[in-house]
């Protein structure tokens, strides 16, 4: 023993001098186990005995990470991880300038991103990884810095901020503690005991953490339970619920009234026919998205070229544009009608204020506000039931096929499914199922995306339907003509009073405020997939430039055609005709990803879902023939 302690004291006298030494002094006492006899190199019982050679490799990565430091210059192109910082957007992160310390060491980089949304963000050298000088491959360089997806989307959206020097993220108390604890510990017992025990006390904290939580929360009651089983319901809905929301914007609720309005109850069957035929679309888009973490028009450009991506973007884009006007129009009209204030007054701020939604809140945030804004909705409905409907002719209409073979009831039968049934809302399925954050593995995501898909299935599908049973009880009987959803509140007065006008308005205000959103957005991840931007709503507006500059383009073109005067039932009617011929191919070119095990894997499309899309490929092609057919021999109107 006493020569054991000897050689300890000689070893923490000399803990500069090299291995060979060190296991000099240890051969004067024998460990008695193989873990023993390996603890000379490090010596746990004294804590500095190692020191010089991890010291010697920090003052060689120092000495490596400044010469690297010396490379970076101003104009280089910065490079996070995941694209965190945003250099594949229309506008890069650049280095602005170099600062240093009285010694020439460099003290820290400055980043600036963006033309029209622009950050600085102060970048500490310790977070640098690596500099590459400019060459044929990266003409303006390139620094790699250690910055995450979640610390980037720590900062705000707009202003200077830095990004501090990496650290540790235990908090000071308990490195204090952990420290003192690691110095005694060194001191009487071995490394190998001290690691175990640590090991054991952190996950005894952990356990006591979790109980005294489970401690605090009340027992829960019967009412408990609905109220989690409500919220987690709530927390369910995303983008496709928003998306079924959506498929009912200021030309859908016209088409429904006008069917209701010429057909009276005998197209309700088909509001239950489209439910199916829209889930199976919707669910193909949400899984393709959710499988690929990609975008419908990557995949597009990806697999059948820009040749075929392109067009369908631009006629996404012009239809999308004239339905924004169309949709700032009726949102106007309707607070026309609830304050007697000219509509154009309102466009203006409305379109101002959806911009800065979509613009400056993340995903999350959208999906709350447009959630409660979707309980406009529920006028539609509740004007529904006040409309002195006669209930058992809508319940035989409802599941009994009237079918009439003329060209305005069979043209009337196909706009209605077509109006269920949109591009935009399948652009934006894909994009927000790959944007919405689900628990679980692929299989429970996809499970979750299933039942908010079909919640906002079969709300819009309800609404369409309490839209028709409105109109044919109370225009249809009376035979008004109408060619706006304004129009058909403005008939209502008369037949149910003034509050029934109110609540329709009130309905395609909600429509169009809800259905904007998803437009701008579809419109924005269809170019920016075309031009591989990135493209996401969750992303700070510097982030993603090149996206949000489309939102906002879009919106003052969509505001500018409603503001001159273009007639909105014109706009709707062209962007009906842009968006029919897109749809069914659209839907055609779903099976075939679908059922592409190269872009799928596993997780092909079922056959159920298979089958869905070629009936609504079928009934879309003929709505699509229909409608040209009609507007070639004068027959649509």
């Amino acid at each position: 023993m006493t020569a054991y302690l000897t050689a300890h004291v000689s070893i923490c006298a000399s803990k500069g001098q090299n291995l060979s030494d060190t296991s000099r002094h240890n051969e004067i006492k024998t460990p008695s186990s193989p873990q023993q006899r390996k603890r000379p190199q490090s010596h746990p019982r004294c804590p500095g005995a190692s020191s010089n050679g991890s010291n010697g490799k920090k003052r060689q990565q120092k000495q490596t990470t400044q010469a690297q430091l010396k490379k970076v210059q101003p104009g280089m192109i910065v490079e996070g991880q995941n694209d965190a910082l945003g250099k594949d957007d229309l506008s890069k992160p650049k280095v602005s300038s170099v600062k240093r310390d009285a010694q020439g060491r460099v003290s820290q980089i400055e980043v600036k991103k963006g033309v029209v949304f622009r950050k600085t963000i102060e970048i500490a050298p310790e977070r640098v990884q690596a500099v590459q000088k400019p060459d044929k491959a990266a003409p303006e360089g390139k620094v790699k810095v250690e910055a995450t997806d979640r610390e980037v989307a720590a900062l705000s959206a707009t202003g200077t901020e830095a990004l501090a020097p990496e650290k540790t993220h235990v908090p000071h108390e308990k490195l204090k503690e952990l420290h003192k604890r690691q110095h005694s510990a060194a001191i009487t017992q071995p490394a190998e005991i001290t690691a175990q025990k640590d090991e054991e006390e952190a996950r005894e904290e952990a356990e006591e953490t979790k109980r005294s939580r489970s401690a605090r929360q009340v027992s829960p009651t019967t009412s408990g339970k609905r109220a989690n089983g409500f919220i987690t319901m709530l927390r369910m809905l995303g983008p496709g619920f928003l998306s079924g929301m959506a498929g009912n914007d200021s030309s859908a609720v016209a088409s429904y009234a006008i069917d209701g309005a010429t057909a009276g109850y005998g197209h309700l069957w088909l509001i239950v026919l489209s439910t199916p035929l829209l889930q199976a679309v919707q669910v193909a888009c949400g899984q393709i998205g959710r499988v690929t973490k990609q975008g419908l028009n990557t995949l597009l450009r990806e697999h059948y070229g820009r040749k075929v991506s392109i067009p369908a973007t631009m006629i996404l884009l012009v239809a999308n544009t004239g339905l924004i006007a169309a949709n700032l129009v009726a949102i106007g009209e309707g607070f026309q009608l609830l304050t007697g204030i000219k509509w154009v007054w309102f466009v203006a701020p409305v379109a101002l204020i959806l911009w800065y939604i979509t613009t400056y809140q993340n995903f999350s945030a959208i999906k709350n506000i447009f959630l409660v804004m979707s309980l406009a909705f529920a006028a539609y409905i509740i004007t529904g039931f006040f409309s002195g409907a006669h209930w058992g002719q809508v319940l035989l209409n409802t599941v009994t096929p009237q079918v009439t073979f003329s060209f305005a009831s069979v043209s009337s039968a196909v706009a209605l499914l077509g109006a269920t049934i949109s591009p935009y809302t399948m652009f934006w399925q894909a994009e927000g199922e790959k944007e919405a954050h689900r628990p679980g593995p692929l299989t429970r995501q996809l499970k979750l995306s299933r039942r908010d898909i079909g919640a906002g299935v079969f709300s819009g599908n309800l609404v369409a339907y309490f839209i028709i049973v409105c109109a044919a009880a109370t225009l249809h009987t009376h035979h008004q003509q109408i060619a706006t959803a304004a129009d058909a509140a403005r008939a209502l007065q008369p037949l149910l009073g003034p509050y029934a006008t109110y609540l329709f308005a009130i309905g395609f205000i909600g429509a169009g405020l809800v259905a904007i959103p998803v437009l701008l957005a579809g419109s924005s991840y269809a170019v920016a997939n075309v031009f591989g931007w990135p493209a996401s709503l969750w992303r700070k507006p510097w982030q993603s430039e090149g996206f949000y500059l489309i939102l906002g383009v879009a919106l003052v073109i969509g505001l500018i055609i409603a503001l001159i005067g273009i007639d909105p039932i014109s706009l709707i009617f062209y962007a009906n005709v842009l968006q029919g011929a897109l749809a069914p191919v659209l839907v055609t070119l779903l099976i075939f990803l679908g059922t592409n095990r190269k872009v799928m894997g596993e997780h092909r499309l079922s056959h159920l879902i298979i089958i869905g899309l070629v009936l609504a490929a079928v009934l879309m092609f003929a709505a699509t023939i229909l409608l040209f057919y009609g507007m070639f021999t004068g027959q649509g109107g």
